[in-house]
């Protein structure tokens, strides 16, 4: 080999050299962010359980010492004295404080701990507005939600999948949820709007799915209990049906899942609440476009002492949905 072939030869090493350095380095960077978010999401999980922990206290507290005065802890000024009653008198072990910017609040108007940041109440908050023509994916993931099963895509003014399975903290016993979604032109596939849901340790999901569910009988929209990560057989089943003119009736009508209304964004309204009922605690009402449809009585696993762990979200199936905003309030 020449001198002028050696010295051409180590150029390249080198060049190829520099190549490997800065893939690795993007690499390392990638995998950099996804730890950093993997150790933020079991944090925040963490913090979570220690906030039901403290509500589970405080209700054997409240039963116990017999506390009947309007604010449970009244005369305690600060959330570490509030801590530290139940520390001492046995309803709770030590709470190791989270770390900054969270903090462990006594919520005096809901009379619930919540997990809060030095700007806003995450545990508790009192609204979610997603309007993916702003808000990214990444700012959903980044302030905890959780894709389980599948993946959602980013289009810059909407987000969308056929397949997924994603969960937003929703840590209200009362609220609405309303979604502005599509589906692509044929006859099967749907959506569904998880409410009164529960994950755990290895993010299967119990509760109840709201699923508009164009190939469920030529059309129909259903409320399925789940266990467990799997479906279990409808509750309530509303028909969608269209008049001689193909329009939508709120009642009658017959089932068409080709009409093209199933392919047209449409604003999908749930709203929970508590009841007072013999058999039943929770109610939900169904709008459309505004539209009131129905309403179903049912009973609900949540309880002061685990709704911080209350989840919503979105599971889509067969075909593409295409979402252009999520709010709850």
């Amino acid at each position: 080999m020449t001198m002028k072939q050696r010295i051409e030869h180590k150029a390249v090493t080198l060049v190829e050299l520099l190549a490997v350095v800065v893939i690795l380095g993007i690499i390392a960077s990638i995998g950099i962010l996804v730890i950093g978010n993997l150790i933020s999401n079991t944090r925040t999980k963490a913090y979570r359980e220690t906030v039901a922990s403290l509500n589970t206290a405080t209700e054997n507290y409240i039963l116990w010492e017999q506390i009947t005065t309007e604010d449970v802890f009244d005369g305690l000024e600060t959330n570490s004295d509030r801590i530290s009653i139940l520390f001492s008198e046995g309803y709770i072990s030590e709470v190791t404080q989270p770390n900054t910017p969270y903090s462990f609040v006594w919520d005096i108007p809901t009379q619930t701990w919540v997990l809060s940041s030095e700007e806003i109440i995450v545990i508790g908050s009192p609204e979610i507005n997603y309007n993916f023509e702003e808000d990214s994916l990444t700012a959903v993931i980044e302030q905890g939600g959780v894709i389980t099963t599948g993946t959602f895509r980013d289009n810059g003014t909407s987000i969308s999948t056929s397949y997924g399975l994603l969960f937003i903290d929703n840590n209200k016993s009362n609220y609405t949820v309303t979604v502005n979604a599509e589906l692509d032109d044929n006859t099967y596939g749907g959506y569904g709007i998880f409410f009164e849901t529960l994950l755990d340790d290895n993010n299967k999901d119990t509760g109840f799915i709201l699923q508009v569910d164009r190939g469920y009988s030529s059309g129909e929209i259903i409320i399925r209990p789940r266990t467990d990560g799997k479906e279990q057989n409808p509750i309530y089943r509303y028909p969608i049906g269209f008049d001689a003119n193909g329009d939508f009736v709120v009642s009658g009508g017959t089932k068409n899942n080709s009409n093209p209304w199933w392919s047209e964004a449409h604003d999908i309204k749930l709203v929970v609440g508590d009841i007072t009922d013999a058999t039943y605690n929770k109610q939900i009402s169904v709008y459309i476009d505004d539209v009131f449809v129905f309403s179903k009585k049912f009973t609900s696993a949540i309880t002061p002492s685990n709704v911080n762990g209350n989840q919503t979200g979105l599971r889509v199936w067969a075909l593409e949905t295409i979402f252009y905003s999520f709010q709850v309030n």
